[in-house]
């Protein structure tokens, strides 16, 4: 069975990133930064002050000595959005990067032009397919032949945003493994590898463990998105297969409910929410629910 990859989105913090850096490390990951959908507030001059202030302390880091360009990612915004052309600001002067992850990635042309504009070396331009319309773009975005991009990853809240589905389907769902058996096959023709979407249950080691086994059945599997430190110590484990229970694990919620649980556990000059239960709960489900009937 193939080794997946942690790669470990990261809250940006001064202090203790270097333990912290070492046991992402010493777990073969790599410590990701956002500039998108984690950094945004209600008010859109409010998200550009937030963004703004992100990419000084992404810098700060980034430029500390002692640390491997190699192990080290950074999310951009799309280049269609206002942002795009900051955070390539942010990134110029630094030293090369394992990765840059290119958001909502839907057309070949967004691909080129960052690769042209990029102020930073990269190994990796990571294309990040979550829309309907990255999905019928897939034949072409990976005909693209700069070997730069190589690495494919999937974001499933967006993609069920998209769809415009409530509730949305997550990775103890069928839908959601239909979706990446879909978009395996894509990827293993076009010799192209996957990076997995994050789960969202972040508490859940039996769930999380149960995404391991069944991603590693998918032939162009090599790295797994994770949001927190067990997820990716777990990722450099042993494989073993482990079934998932589903006791005790709750089921599909209504839309005032999951609204609800959305406001009361959002901290302030923070995108998502973490409720009480280690549940994290995306923007984009949130808006979901908002559409919907109370």
């Amino acid at each position: 069975m193939q080794n997946i990859r942690p790669y470990h989105f990261a809250q940006c913090r001064l202090a203790g990133f270097g333990s912290f850096y070492q046991a992402v490390v010493a777990a073969d990951g790599i410590v990701c930064f956002d500039f998108e959908d984690s950094i945004q507030a209600d008010e859109p001059g409010a998200t550009v002050a937030l963004k703004q202030a992100q990419r000084r302390r992404v810098r700060q880091l980034l430029l500390r000595p002692g640390l491997d360009g190699q192990r080290l990612a950074v999310r951009i915004n799309a280049p269609d959005t206002a942002h795009y052309a900051a955070d390539l600001a942010a990134l110029r002067g630094l030293p090369a990067l394992h990765a840059v992850f290119v958001p909502k990635t839907q057309h070949p042309a967004e691909l080129r032009r960052v690769l042209r504009e990029l102020p930073v070396p990269v190994c990796h331009l990571i294309a990040v397919v979550e829309t309907r319309a990255g999905f019928a773009a897939l034949p072409e975005l990976l005909a693209l032949p700069d070997p730069r991009l190589s690495l494919v990853a999937f974001g499933h809240c967006d993609y069920n945003l998209s769809l415009g589905h409530f509730p949305f389907y997550h990775h103890d769902s069928e839908p959601y493994w239909q979706w990446l058996a879909e978009l395996d096959a894509h990827l293993h023709c076009a010799g192209k590898q996957l990076l997995n979407s994050p789960v969202l249950r972040l508490a859940d080691a039996p769930l999380f463990q149960a995404v391991l086994d069944r991603l590693r059945t998918h032939r162009s599997a090599t790295g797994q998105i994770t949001l927190c430190l067990s997820q990716t110590l777990a990722c450099a484990a042993p494989p073993a297969l482990v079934l998932a229970a589903a006791a005790g694990r709750p089921g599909p919620e209504g839309a005032w409910q999951l609204r609800h649980r959305f406001e009361q556990a959002r901290q302030p000059g923070r995108a998502f929410a973490v409720d009480a239960g280690r549940r994290l709960i995306s923007p984009h489900e949130y808006e979901a629910a908002r559409a919907r009937p109370a």
